[in-house]
């Protein structure tokens, strides 16, 4: 019997000096690509870079870092296979000696636990939605309703924006944007 693993590790965040340095180091080095990139409130400017068109991204820059931060790290993020997994490790968080800050978050293309684990780094464990919506995006999630509440309010939350459309569609035309940059690098 083959091993399904119920969480997988799916992205890493990192705090930068200089956003645009950071940026073109990662296209230029490691052929990611922007995926997304925006402005989140007043806590700045927000990279989502990937190379893998079943992720929206797998590294996420967060301007701001400073002389004085002793951690750069911002979190990282774990993808579960369901809204009942994500469910389950909430309450582990909430129960876990240690974790602060546990707080549900409504991405648009995926539904998210944050907390900060006994040592102080931030974790997200998180389940993709069926839907893109351009990043950042951030909206309450109530993750005690019921899936088929969660799935209908977040489809009412897209409905109107005009960056929203089926992940699977996303995911193809990342694929494609991919191949054409690995054509022209050719």
């Amino acid at each position: 019997m083959d091993f399904q693993p119920s969480v997988s590790l799916s992205h890493a965040g990192f705090h930068v000096f200089d956003m645009d340095t950071e940026v073109k180091f990662f296209t230029e080095v490691f052929g990611l690509r922007v995926t997304d990139r925006g402005v989140l409130g007043d806590r700045g400017e927000i990279a989502f870079l990937g190379a893998d068109p079943r992720d929206h991204h797998q590294l996420v820059l967060y301007e701001g870092r400073t002389n004085t931060d002793e951690v750069h790290h911002n979190h990282v993020s774990f993808r579960v296979d369901s809204l009942q997994r994500l469910r389950e490790i909430r309450a582990a968080l909430d129960r876990h000696a240690g974790v602060t800050g546990v707080h549900t978050v409504n991405h648009g293309n995926a539904w998210s636990v944050y907390c900060f684990d006994p040592e102080g780094n931030r974790t997200e464990a998180f389940v993709d939605t069926p839907w893109h919506v351009s990043q950042p995006y951030e909206d309450a999630l109530e993750l005690d309703r019921p899936d088929d509440e969660i799935i209908e309010a977040t489809g009412k939350m897209l409905a109107d924006d005009p960056t929203a459309q089926p992940f699977d569609k996303w995911r193809a035309q990342f694929a494609e944007k991919l191949r054409e940059a690995g054509a022209d690098a050719g």
